[in-house]
């Protein structure tokens, strides 16, 4: 009896062990209510905010019945991760707008914004300070050093920029070099090489720092349509993948399919701006395609009535003369 009552106590400890660990039925579950479905809001299309802003920027140079304007009233916004080429005909001003907002020239009215901070209220070594660690220049000049080499004139950006060991400044430097196809020019001095050549080096020097900015005068210039248009295409890829903000001047409009944007001056104003899908190289006045290019003097303002060319202003260079008396 003993052994019964022994194995029925097991066989109850049993069946409370089952009757607890059963798994729970839907039938035991407390309905929960189904929760309505949520409409789901359509995606937004969010612009980027700009990263470079020109405010009725106005400049001047001489004085007097010389007194000529290369900027009358500029305002534009620039938006990272994108090109923009920057044309119109010699006197247009283009290169003064560049200048302006690249803190190179001191504008005469008006305001720059970049990345939040009013560039022309810094004082002359803050200026030094954006310029250095945001900003990159490619001059039509060169402006290269002619003691050093090719490989030289790309490591002292890094090594005074940014500070990074010699090494490392090498390697970046000649990883830019061979994607410009200079790769076997690393030892040479800007004596040594073709016009070409220099430029492409001097483009190297603005790509290996990685900036905010880079503006370009002209930087296809002096190169055949095959560097040319490498060149372009790195440039844009700096836009795209490192976020930068790149503005170009150029005459030349086989570069316009590269171009994210397409911005027209003439007599120192603003003339066309638009998408490059939108792009129409037109006259102001709307009446169809006008030729547009070095080759004819003036570009498409050339057709129009009453065109008078604005006196050039100055080419970028590293020290921008003020005119007497400014």
């Amino acid at each position: 009896m003993a052994r019964v009552a022994r194995l029925l106590s097991k066989f109850s400890l049993l069946r409370l062990f089952r009757k607890k660990k059963r798994p729970i039925r839907k039938t035991d579950r407390t309905e929960q209510p189904t929760p309505a479905p949520v409409a789901k809001a359509p995606s937004a299309i969010i612009r980027p905010s700009a990263s470079l802003v020109g405010h009725q920027l106005l400049r001047s140079f001489g004085a007097g019945s010389q007194k000529t304007f290369a900027l009358q009233g500029v305002s534009l916004e620039l938006q990272p991760n994108q090109l923009n080429l920057l044309m119109g005909p010699s006197g247009s001003g283009k290169t003064t707008l560049l200048a302006v907002l690249s803190a190179l020239l001191r504008p005469c009215d008006g305001r720059v914004s970049a990345l939040g901070q009013e560039i022309w209220r810094m004082s002359e070594t803050e200026l030094e300070r954006f310029r250095l660690k945001h900003c990159s220049y490619v001059f039509q000049g060169y402006n290269l050093f002619p003691a050093l080499t090719a490989r030289e004139q790309l490591e002292i950006v890094l090594r005074w920029g940014e500070g990074v060991s010699q090494r490392e400044a090498r390697k970046r430097s000649e990883e830019v070099l061979s994607q410009l196809g200079l790769g076997n020019k690393l030892n040479l001095r800007p004596a040594q090489m073709s016009g070409g050549e220099k430029q492409r080096v001097a483009i190297g020097r603005a790509l290996v720092k990685n900036p905010s900015f880079l503006f370009a005068d002209e930087p296809t210039s002096a190169l055949d349509w095959e560097n040319g248009q490498q060149v372009i295409e790195l440039l844009h890829g700096v836009a795209r993948q490192r976020g930068s903000t790149v503005l170009v001047v150029t005459h030349d409009p086989r570069l316009v399919n590269y171009a994210d944007r397409v911005i027209e001056m003439a007599d120192g104003k603003l003339m066309n701006d638009a998408p490059k899908d939108g792009v129409h190289l037109t006259a102001a006045g709307g009446h169809g395609q006008a030729p547009h290019g070095p080759h004819i003097k003036g570009g498409f303002q050339a057709f129009q009535p009453g065109y008078r060319p604005v006196a050039n202003g100055p080419r970028l260079m590293l020290q921008e003369p003020q005119p007497k008396g400014w």
